[in-house]
């Protein structure tokens, strides 16, 4: 999925218009219908999906900061849904988890965007699993200036099917799993040799965004002959960028890299996932000629940090667990395992209401002391996602990040805990859950109450 050049030229004018001049006339609309159809993941391959605007992932919105976005959603299935508009901070009310469009109905979602990054949206009508694990999911993009600078701007969306040979949908987990896990691996809906090629040429300075839309799957993917300069992560920018062949996405998360194309005429690459055998291989091709080598437009931005380290006693702890059956929403809809999972030893929604106030600085250390798991031999971190805000992360298992780091999505490792700082500016009702959706639909999810 390729964004290069889209909203450019007179159209952006207009929207500069119009946001210059104050007037209260849309710069983006969108009209999305949410419908069931059949897609092709490869040739022989095909199975029932749901989708954004009839595609996996669904309709990309892409938009400028600043921009008033208005988005009419028409529901076409059978059952309700509404959409939830991950990484954004938005009014409560625009959100999404507390909307319920009905089958045959139509919600106009009408909101500001904000800060520059790399968001997506998905449905979080509860239980959550079914509807995000049909195809429901599509990249919202917020671009900064510097974006229009590079050869090109492409978006990756991983995903993963439980799928038989024949491409109907398998309910439930595999033989031996306690989460969802898919055994056809897809990049923007397409696997194997039905993923389009990356085409480069010498010389140029490709922009990378990755987002993780699987419902447990973490995926790791590694390039060869090249390095990434990772420049962001859940879409904000890194004070420190630093070079890597291979990322690593927990459910729910992004990383934006630059990929410099430093290969010759003729030569082939790829990206591929470390279980590169379950279809996750994009192709990397250089193209006829070269270009003067493109210096990266990206400018670190200047500290934005609330603290400089976790204080010895934060505000709230959070212990995220599991426990065996009962109580909460245990199996609720998509819950796929006798497990129930759980925050300080509750499942929603009997887990306790955290109140803050509106604007005021808090601190909150999350650990995963999830034994249960461990003596299953089901070792597992817990990708944990707030709603509403953006994070600084202070400490992963007592030590600082190497730089500056803001997320929306943190995976608390097994045994271990993280510290974050987070401002919620908007009043309201906000999730905090995990990101792998058999455990916040199996109960591990809680309300930040902001007064």
């Amino acid at each position: 999925m390729t964004l290069s050049n889209r909203g450019i030229g007179l159209n952006h004018l207009v929207r500069l218009a119009f946001l210059f001049l104050g007037l209260a006339a849309y710069a983006a609309e969108y009209r999305i219908e949410i419908t069931q159809s059949s897609w092709e993941l490869k040739a022989g391959l095909s199975t029932e999906v749901w989708s954004y605007g009839g595609a996996v992932p669904g309709t990309p919105i892409v938009v400028r900061p600043g921009e008033r976005v208005r988005i009419e959603v028409t529901n076409r299935l059978n059952q309700a849904t509404n959409i939830h508009w991950h990484g954004l901070v938005l009014p409560n009310d625009q959100d999404g988890p507390f909307i319920r469009i009905e089958p045959g109905a139509t919600f106009t979602y009408d909101f500001v965007a904000g800060e520059s990054g790399t968001y997506w949206y998905h449905p979080h009508l509860m239980p959550v699993l079914d509807q995000l694990d049909m195809g429901l999911y599509a990249p919202f993009i917020v671009l900064a200036p510097e974006d229009t600078a590079y050869s090109g701007d492409h978006t990756y969306i991983l995903d993963d099917w439980l799928l038989d040979p024949s491409g109907q949908r398998l309910r439930g987990v595999a033989a031996g799993d306690m989460e969802r896990y898919g055994k056809v691996e897809t990049v923007n809906g397409k696997t194997d040799e039905a993923i389009e090629p990356l085409s480069l040429r010498a010389g140029e300075l490709h922009k990378l965004r990755f987002i993780n839309a699987s419902t447990a799957a973490v995926h790791t993917i590694h390039i060869d002959g090249h390095r990434f300069r990772v420049t962001h992560t859940d879409g904000h920018p890194l004070g420190r960028p630093y070079m890597t062949d291979r990322i690593t996405l927990a459910p729910g998360e992004r990383i934006d890299v630059e990929l410099a194309a430093s290969g010759k005429e003729g030569e082939r690459y790829e990206m591929a996932s470390a279980r590169r055998d379950m279809g996750i291989a994009i192709p990397v091709v250089y193209g006829k000629g070269s270009v003067p080598e493109l210096v990266s437009p990206f400018v670190p931005p200047p500290s934005r940090a609330y603290l400089a380290a976790a204080p010895a006693r934060p505000d709230f702890s959070l212990d995220v667990s599991s426990a065996i059956g009962g109580g909460g929403m245990g199996m609720m809809g998509g819950g796929s395992s006798m497990m129930r999972w759980t925050i300080n030893g509750r499942s929603y929604p009997d887990t306790r209401p955290l109140d803050v106030a509106v604007g005021k600085l808090i601190t909150m250390r999350i650990y995963n002391r999830d034994m249960m798991s461990m003596m299953m031999g089901h070792r597992m971190d817990h990708p944990m996602h707030i709603h509403g805000t953006r994070f600084q992360v202070l400490s992963i298992n007592g030590a600082s990040p190497p730089g500056e780091l803001w997320k929306d999505t943190i995976p608390v490792p097994i045994g271990g805990y993280v510290d974050i700082a987070f401002i919620m500016s908007n009043p309201g009702d906000w999730l905090l859950h995990c990101h792998i959706i058999d455990h916040e639909d199996g109960g591990m999810m809680t309300i930040i109450k902001a007064r």
